[in-house]
């Protein structure tokens, strides 16, 4: 099964969080699907107003070979036909992170390590060793992020989304 943390974070609660990725271990971040294959891999998280909702974390200390596929010709979504994703995401050494798009009812935000919950032939990584690098970043969250309480799915909010929250009508 996997392990998941519901977050909400702004711009600069993404900076704080990639950079503290990116003091812990070398990462990669992958968007999850980009026009041109070169474009899946970033060095930042790009503006959610582009459409840029979801991506992947890679902690390179952990081998793994990214396969690159591309959306079918005959995709329903026609503005994704014929980009590039990676689809061995399954069985890798990644975090995802689902950005929270703070609308009333939608999509919440989250960490989650798919561990072994969609690699049925399992992993070829340590998953020992990944597992202690996810629980420090699930720490690092827990520490800076604050629940609300009249909130019962248990979201932690990292201090800009907070704030953000505290302002919306």
């Amino acid at each position: 099964m996997g392990r998941q943390i519901q977050v909400a974070l702004l711009d600069e609660d993404e900076a704080d969080f990639v950079a503290f990725l990116r003091s812990s271990a070398q990462i990669q971040i992958i968007e999850s699907f980009a026009p041109t294959p070169a474009h899946l891999f970033v060095d930042r998280l790009l503006p959610r107003e582009d459409g840029h909702w979801q991506y992947f974390i890679w902690n390179k200390a952990f081998a793994w070979e990214p396969e690159l596929s591309f959306v079918a010709p005959d995709a329903p979504n026609a503005g994704r036909r014929g980009w590039a994703y990676i689809s061995n995401k399954g069985s890798a050494p990644l975090i995802e992170y689902d950005r929270h798009n703070f609308a009333p009812k939608g999509a919440a935000g989250r960490v989650y390590w798919a561990k072994a919950f969609s690699a049925p032939l399992g992993v070829a990584y340590d998953v020992a060793s990944f597992e202690v690098w996810y629980n420090s970043v699930v720490r690092w969250l827990r520490k800076r992020g604050r629940r609300v309480a009249e909130e019962p799915n248990g979201m932690l909010y990292l201090p800009q989304a907070l704030a953000h929250r505290a302002a919306a009508p």
